[in-house]
């Protein structure tokens, strides 16, 4: 019989590897929840009532902000907590509940397809809830993951993320054309409000905290992380972020994530729009693929864990520009089943590889002294970046033809590619090494 002392310890991540994975990987599914709204199902749904080109790259470029201003929030979660909570919880806390109401004011909305203004600051908002939450978990998970945990999590996390985002474009797509926005914002809620559940019942340290008004303090360790003031954070952050391997990572991910702006706001229209697909039908296409994707990352955890990100991301960002490429030169197979479901498979497996890899390389980077605002600064640049490239693409998009669209795809995964091949990382941590060292 387990006693219920044990219970209670088992819902300490410093206390359970499972645990640890477990939460994580469930904290990832609620940050991918809103993702299958608003980047799926949504833009799919929207072309489908007939909005616009401009429209539907609007509503994808401002509804994706938050994730670029991910960097405001770092620094806040570093210098602000409620420590004998947790250094993070709290936040996530805060995070879940804000995102959770904000669901439930998008089903309150009154015909959405004739008011494109008030869905896409709706959708900021989610986002913005959103990407907060992402923060507090990413600062968590790099406190308490050890190293040699982190591949296998990231997997995991990353499986979470799409299963998350794959089961909500299913589900709200379904119910966007069976029940409007109001199904689709309960289908969203009922998930959100779960998982906020479980942010509650997880503390992340012995002894903490399960509410502001139970009994619990907080640990020495947590004591000694946690900034005490501004300068600090600041003068540490500059000194590890203009190190020449940390300007090619923000380079880098310019690159890729623009032609992830690209896809996802031009491969919506062209399935409704151009090919005919019906937008629940195109979010169960993601939907599927997106989970079997999302199985197949599991496997590169431990891949990652024994020969490094760096050469799995080189030779994932060659093969995504290559099937970019080979998709734009071959128009002509556009109207074969086979081949459309070739570019859905290959863009959604290697985007997995691609997405898993770099998540394990930035945490592998951070400075622990600045980690959480540092790590937060490298994924607000990225989320920003696929802001970017969506704005470009409803910019360039009536001088381009399709074909063209996914050459610039390819291309950028290339270039992304090639600058993460003058990376040198040995010499990286050595410059770390030297700023611990006070050098």
């Amino acid at each position: 019989m387990v006693s219920p002392k044990t219970l209670v310890v088992s819902f300490y991540l410093s206390e359970s590897r499972l645990l640890r994975i477990g939460s994580f990987t469930l904290f990832y599914v609620a940050q991918g929840l809103p993702i299958g709204l608003i980047s799926i199902a949504l833009p799919a749904w929207l072309a489908e009532q007939a909005a616009s080109i401009s429209d539907i790259a609007y509503f994808v470029a401002i509804s994706g902000l938050p994730w670029g201003f991910k960097l405001l929030a770092g620094p806040l979660m570093d210098r602000f907590s409620y420590l004998p909570m947790g250094r993070r919880r709290p936040w996530i806390i805060a995070a879940q509940g804000g995102l959770l109401l904000s669901v439930c004011l998008l089903g309150l909305i009154p015909d959405p397809g004739n008011n494109i203004v008030l869905l896409t600051w709706i959708a900021f908002l989610i986002n913005s809830f959103a990407a907060v939450q992402d923060v507090a978990v990413d600062g968590m998970a790099i406190d308490v993951l050890s190293e040699e945990e982190r591949g296998k999590a990231n997997a995991f996390m990353g499986f979470g993320q799409v299963a998350g985002f794959s089961g909500s474009a299913a589900a709200c797509g379904y119910a966007l054309v069976n029940f409007g926005i109001a199904g689709a914002a309960a289908f969203l809620a009922i998930g959100v409000a779960f998982i906020f559940s479980w942010g509650v019942l997880v503390r992340e340290r012995l002894g903490e905290r399960l509410l502001p008004w139970t009994s619990g303090q907080f640990t020495d360790s947590v004591r000694t992380q946690h900034n005490s003031d501004w300068g600090s954070i600041v003068v540490n952050l500059l000194k590890v972020l203009v190190l020449p391997a940390s300007l090619l990572l923000v380079l880098m991910a310019l690159f890729w994530r623009i032609q992830a702006g690209f896809w996802m706001a031009a491969v919506p229209l062209i399935a409704v729009s151009e090919l005919g697909y019906a937008s629940d039908v195109y979010a169960n296409y993601n939907a599927v693929v997106g989970f079997l994707a999302a199985l197949f990352g599991l496997t590169f955890g431990p891949l990652i864990d024994r020969t490094g990100s760096r050469n799995l991301l080189l030779i994932a960002l060659v093969l995504m520009g290559a099937v970019h490429i080979c998709v734009g030169t071959l128009t002509g197979l556009w109207t074969h089943g086979w081949f459309q479901l070739f570019v859905l498979v290959a863009d959604a497996f290697i985007g997995q590889v691609i997405f898993i890899c770099f998540i394990a390389m930035h945490m592998n980077v951070c400075w622990a002294k600045v980690a959480a605002t540092q790590f937060a600064i490298y994924m607000a640049w990225s989320n920003l970046s696929r802001s970017i490239g969506a704005g470009v693409y409803g910019e360039l998009q009536p001088l381009l033809n399709y074909g063209q669209e996914f050459m610039i795809m390819g291309f950028s995964s290339l270039a992304a590619a090639a600058v993460l091949f003058l990376i040198n990382f040995d010499k990286y941590r050595l410059q770390v090494q030297l700023l611990k060292d006070g050098n």
